[in-house]
């Protein structure tokens, strides 16, 4: 067994066992092979080194999910700079923000970018570069460069930001070594070769899609790309994923439950599917007994659990009919990876026992390197194992809270703080009572999920406020600095908020006040 230290050899090894082999499919006989992909990666690498991208430089990507985009991200790894995958539809208020935490070297677009962004690259001094294509991309050299060579596994594959408590993405920093980790584990886990065809419906900015990425291209299983006017439409995606003989699916609860409302699932309609993944949010037992009944027994239906700060995925549970047993709740987290060590510790920091409520916390090299530039969240969130004696222990405190059985499986419980998780994306009310705060005559602003039936939630702001607002001015103010997901589903305009004894809004007397 040859070991790999760098991302950028092993998907050249890859390359080379299965040259002729689907790497991208896209349909109706368009699809990109192996050989070409590397030898794409190879061209974008020297034009990337050309304009001064150096190792553990950050360039940022607007990726459309085109060959080139993805040789990109390839690219990017073989020299050894951290890309981050950036969203061309996030306000400009929050783009300009995430520009600001990593200082990108070089931005990169394989189109046209939007006025507004341009902008906002601009405001951050940030250069722009537009992907070469046709002529001028083939004409660049397809060699590999000898700085290939020079990568480690110490250093940053991605950057990948996620909601922040302080209204500022945190930039979460995932290593070449904890990336090489988690593709072993996954091949194994889900039984990846190349004979798969491996679904891409999540947005590459999008956490889920590190397993569709890396998961499939660097396994010799091809991945079927799917563009957002595509995911949009559910009679369209059902069909596409047929039609490119997807066998491995990953997306959030939400999606698949949208799919099945819509009535575009029933038995057989993806014959080559194997393995239904699925993860980022809870999926009530309720609505996955729909789900098993038109896949069972043909298709293995998996629930996985991990954060963006442990290289995606921590856990994955097999679901069969035992787990439905009992009809009410959300499945078991089942038992961490093998490769991940974990601690289940109290408010002192103490293990607990079977049956008690603790705060999971993550070790094993699958645990990111941290926040990339704000050393005091990285420092509050990746902390020492306090029960590691002599020898010191570096772990993280997923803040999530969860019950352990007599058996060794996980419960999910809740969380330790203001963290939600909604339409598949992980968010703090903190970053959205951030940007109702900065809005002209808010003078108090609380922010809160309320579940509204056991698969469906919303989120509800409260504000106070020194001059006449209507709730619709609120939601339009909050379009400016927060995506359309983390705009709350209602507003309520309160003359002042509740205090508790401590001199704080009380969000538990907020939420009480709430009517379904």
């Amino acid at each position: 067994m040859v070991y790999e230290y760098n991302l950028g050899r092993a998907f050249e090894r890859v390359g080379a066992t299965h040259p002729e082999r689907p790497a991208l499919v896209f349909g109706a006989g368009h699809s990109l092979c192996y050989g070409e992909l590397d030898r794409m990666a190879n061209r974008l690498a020297g034009w990337l080194t050309a304009r001064g991208l150096r190792r553990r430089d950050v360039v940022g990507l607007f990726n459309s999910k085109s060959p080139r985009g993805f040789a990109l991200m390839l690219a990017a790894l073989k020299i050894g700079a951290a890309y981050v995958n950036l969203d061309e539809q996030n306000p400009p208020q929050r783009l300009g923000r995430i520009l600001q935490s990593c200082v990108p070297r070089l931005v990169v677009s394989d189109r046209a970018l939007a006025p507004d962004v341009l902008q906002c690259c601009e405001e951050v001094a940030v250069p722009v570069a537009l992907l070469p294509e046709g002529g001028a991309l083939d004409a660049l050299p397809a060699e590999r460069l000898q700085e290939f060579d020079d990568v480690t596994g110490t250093d940053p594959a991605y950057l990948m930001f996620t909601s922040g408590s302080t209204g500022t993405p945190k930039g979460v920093v995932i290593s070449h070594a904890s990336v090489l980790n988690f593709i072993g584990w996954a091949r194994d886990e889900f039984g990846i070769t190349s004979r798969d065809v491996l679904t891409n419906v999540n947005p590459v900015y999008f956490d889920n899609s590190v397993f569709d990425f890396y998961a499939s291209l660097f396994s010799g299983a091809a991945l079927a790309p799917l563009p957002r006017e595509v995911v949009a439409s559910p009679a369209d995606l059902v069909r596409r994923v047929g039609e490119l003989g997807c066998t491995v699916w990953f997306s959030v609860p939400s999606l698949l439950i949208y799919l099945m409302t819509m009535r575009q699932m029933r038995g057989g309609i993806w014959p080559a599917m194997r393995c239904v993944v699925f993860g980022g949010e809870g999926y009530p037992k309720g609505e996955l007994k729909k789900l098993f009944d038109v896949f069972h027994p043909g298709a293995r239906l998996v629930n996985v659990y991990g954060p963006t700060e442990c290289t995606c995925i921590c856990s994955a549970h097999t679901i069969t009919e035992s787990d439905f047993a009992v009809r009410h709740g959300l499945p078991t987290l089942g038992r961490l990876a093998p490769n991940f060590g974990f601690l289940v510790l109290s408010d002192d920091q103490q293990k607990i026992m079977p049956g008690e409520v603790g705060e999971l916390c993550l070790l094993g090299p699958q645990v990111g390197m941290g926040y990339y530039n704000d050393p005091v969240r990285t420092a509050e969130g990746f902390v020492l194992n306090p029960l590691c004696g002599p020898f010191s222990e570096r772990m993280y405190r997923t803040g999530d809270l969860v019950r352990r059985d007599q058996d060794g499986m996980l419960w999910f419980v809740g969380r330790r703080d203001n963290q939600i998780k909604h339409m598949g994306y992980r968010i703090e009310l903190e970053e959205i009572e951030a940007a109702l705060n900065a809005l002209p005559h808010v003078t108090q602003a609380a922010a809160v999920y309320q579940r509204i039936r056991e698969q469906h939630g919303r989120i509800v702001a409260f504000v106070a406020s020194s001059a006449p607002i209507s709730e619709s001015s609120v939601k339009d103010g909050l379009k400016d600095s927060l995506p359309d997901y983390m705009i709350p589903g209602q507003v309520q305009v309160l003359p002042e908020l509740p205090k508790n004894a401590n001199g704080k809004v009380d969000r538990k007397a907020l939420a009480a006040g709430l009517s379904v």
